[in-house]
């Protein structure tokens, strides 16, 4: 049960356990949802294990967790990609946006048409998408960028691409796997910074993947910890302050530290 709802020293409210439900209307939920897999030797390996929590609606929230804890299970069984062997997920009614570390962009399509992709597969008539798209490529920063293709953008102007196709699929959750992850440090934090204001403005559920403490406590309302395999989530972390975020502040430093702390704690 909650250990208590007072914001603590360090900005951090009080640990609560996994099956503490701080919505009554989350996005995602997940119910003891376990998952299998058969390795090529034919040995059953566990991925997930027990994974039970609540995404509240227009939250961002970070599942943070060691290499191969079941980060992306958990993320593949959100989006439908992978169906689990027992337990319950529930799902919004709507749109789910998917995002994975590479920004899987058609190369053969310019970055405008990448972009509008979702509206024509919907069938939206082409001026109407166009000038959609056109709205996206200026609020992304790739204005006169539009008629250029993947190869020929940066690695951030290729993710900025990527979040403007969710964008345009009007998802009203994003699962997002580590999208930052092989970007310069400058050039991830203006990405982090577009992705919250992107997703506020939308109205958007965010679920994000992430080995960066910095990432998850910049960026996240709560922070889900997810044991050594086969994951589970052992621990929810809720941060209290509110936005901007003062990477540079005494106080953020001390946070970072003490969910690395809980971190170590969770994972042995």
């Amino acid at each position: 049960m909650a250990r208590g709802s007072n914001v603590g020293a360090n900005g951090c409210s009080p640990l609560r356990s996994p099956e503490y439900n701080m919505s009554n209307n989350p996005c995602l939920s997940f119910s003891g949802v376990s998952k299998s897999f058969i390795s090529r030797n034919g040995e059953i390996v566990r991925a997930v294990e027990d994974v039970t929590f609540d995404v509240p609606r227009g939250s961002v929230s970070c599942l943070a967790g060691m290499t191969g804890c079941g980060k992306t299970t958990i993320l593949r069984l959100a989006a439908g990609l992978d169906t689990p062997d027992s337990g319950t997920i529930i799902s919004p009614s709507g749109e789910i946006g998917y995002l994975t570390q590479q920004h899987t962009l058609l190369p053969w399509m310019t970055t405008a048409d990448n972009i509008g992709l979702p509206l024509r597969i919907r069938g939206v008539d082409e001026p109407a998408w166009k000038a959609r798209v056109g709205e996206i490529i200026n609020s992304l920063g790739l204005a006169g960028f539009g008629s250029l293709y993947p190869y020929e953008l940066s690695g951030g102007m290729r993710q900025r691409a990527a979040i403007g196709r969710l964008m345009a699929a009007e998802a009203s959750c994003w699962l997002l796997d580590e999208p930052f992850s092989s970007l310069d440090e400058r050039t991830r934090h203006q990405l982090q910074g577009l992705l919250l204001e992107t997703a506020n403005s939308a109205n958007v559920t965010v679920l994000l993947v992430t080995h960066s403490i910095d990432e998850a406590v910049w960026l996240a309302d709560r922070i889900w910890i997810v044991s050594a395999g086969p994951g589970r989530i052992v621990e929810s972390l809720e941060i209290a302050e509110p936005r901007p975020r003062n990477r540079m502040s005494d106080e953020f430093g001390a946070r970072m530290e003490s969910v690395r702390k809980r971190l170590e704690a969770a994972i042995g």
